[in-house]
């Protein structure tokens, strides 16, 4: 696979020089650091985001209004440094306190709260809720221990309404944890995306199979079939994810349904078509639902639906509206 780069070791930098050229009015670089900050600076909690480059938007399109305020990038799949993570930190208005929100991944835990503990000496104080959406790789008894993906989009904009609200960092973090331990995500893959680096796949699939629940990087799934109809592969989904929330008929879900990068919006409107109709036979009521794709893994084929049950307080801040230049949700 072609990838359109300069120097491997130059992506990153290059990628956020682009990013910032596109919108100066929005973002500053934050000094000698694959970060970025917003350039308004307003008077609450601040959240900063970050993880390893090559899903994006996720996870530079994830700061701006409603969303986070800043963001620390990794390598390829790797998890930010430490050091990263500090200097945006202070680079964002840190003095109502900090929530670190990311995916839950080792590297991105242990970095987030490395820079925790070394910027609470400096007396900025951070609190961190990592995003353990992902059903097939951890039992529920062990939900702590699941992957972060897709559901984060979704997650990190309730927690960037309830920044805006007002709420504390304590009153925050409950908030976000709230959303976090409700939501659930499964994917399929389709076909393997391609390192930016090389041009070299990912991982192997057998031409003609598809793989439900497998790792961005080809960590086993949890079922392989050869590949089957739309309305199948949802049906499939669907009962998975409605096993593992076990939802009371009447109970109003947001659905957000996430591309990969090699699937498009023809291929995601006939899902989010299934995922409706699925709905609705188990009497539950579709709050909402959007199509986007907002964490691509390397132009991977495939998709993921996540599903987030809403009561009166998630519910308020899910409508809030959102915006960067790659992530917008209107107010509802």
């Amino acid at each position: 696979m072609n990838k359109i780069i300069n120097a491997p070791e130059a992506m990153i930098s290059e990628m956020l020089e682009g990013y910032l050229c596109a919108n100066p009015q929005l973002f500053e670089r934050v000094p000698n650091t694959n970060g970025l900050v917003l350039k308004e600076r307003k008077n609450k909690v601040a959240i900063v985001t970050g993880g390893g480059a090559g899903n994006e938007p996720w996870n530079i399109g994830y700061v701006g209004n409603g969303l986070a305020d800043g963001v620390a990038l990794g390598n390829v799949y790797a998890a930010p440094p430490a050091r990263s993570i500090m200097n945006v930190t202070k680079a964002v208005n840190h003095q109502n306190g900090v929530l670190y929100l990311a995916t839950n991944h080792a590297g991105d835990v242990l970095n987030f709260e490395l820079a925790g503990e070394l910027l609470q000496l400096e007396g900025i104080r951070t609190q961190s809720v990592f995003v353990s959406d992902d059903i097939t790789s951890a039992a529920i008894n062990k939900q702590e221990e699941r992957r972060g993906v897709a559901g984060v989009a979704i997650v990190l904009k309730i927690a960037g309404a309830a920044a805006d609200a007002g709420l504390n960092l304590d009153e925050l973090v409950r908030v976000t944890r709230k959303a976090n331990q409700n939501i659930r995500t499964l994917s399929v893959t389709t076909s393997p995306g391609y390192l930016p680096s090389t041009g070299e796949a990912m991982f192997d699939m057998e031409p003609g199979m598809i793989e439900f629940g497998m790792g961005f990087n080809g960590e086993p799934g949890i079922l392989k079939t050869k590949l089957i109809s739309a309305d199948k592969i949802v049906d499939i989904m669907m009962d998975y994810l409605l096993a593992d929330l076990l939802p009371a008929a009447g109970d109003e879900i947001a659905v957000f349904i996430n591309g990969f990068g090699f699937t498009g919006l023809l291929e995601l409107c006939i899902v989010n078509r299934r995922v409706k109709m699925v709905l609705d036979q188990k009497l539950l009521k579709t709050y909402d639902m959007f199509i986007d794709t907002l964490l691509a893994p390397q132009g991977t084929g495939g998709f993921s639906i996540s599903l987030l049950p809403l009561d009166q307080e998630l519910k308020c801040y899910y409508n809030y509206p959102a915006y960067s230049p790659f992530f917008r949700k209107k107010a509802l």
